[in-house]
């Protein structure tokens, strides 16, 4: 019987991939510690979209924890793109808190094409 070799098409990983593989890989703790790193960066909180419900509720880094729960409903614009978060994390997509977190936007982008 002939075995077949399956053939993957090699996708270079971007910076965003990088990140999640190094991030599953990590042991709870250390990932505890490098979401509290990066909401000392996170620019949620000065963003002219955030509302005083959403910093009441805590809510901030959208880009990780997606949209707001029940606070932000209106864009009022978007800080997302200059943000060091979404530098250091290879992001491509922005109004995290209207639309969702970077995968599940990600996710939809692939269902859409």
């Amino acid at each position: 019987m002939a075995q077949f070799e399956e053939k993957k098409e090699m996708i270079p990983e971007n910076l965003y991939v990088q990140m999640q593989k190094q991030i599953l890989n990590m042991p709870m703790d250390q990932i505890k510690m490098k979401v509290e790193e990066l909401k000392k960066i996170c620019l949620c909180p000065q963003c002219p979209t955030n509302n005083d419900c959403a910093k009441n509720a805590g809510e901030l880094l959208f880009c990780s924890t997606g949209r707001s729960f029940h606070c932000i409903t209106e864009n009022k614009g978007c800080l997302c793109p200059g943000c060091p978060v979404a530098n250091q994390m290879g992001l491509k997509y922005q109004s995290f808190c209207l639309m969702g977190n970077e995968k599940a936007q990600r996710f939809d982008t692939m269902l859409k094409m």
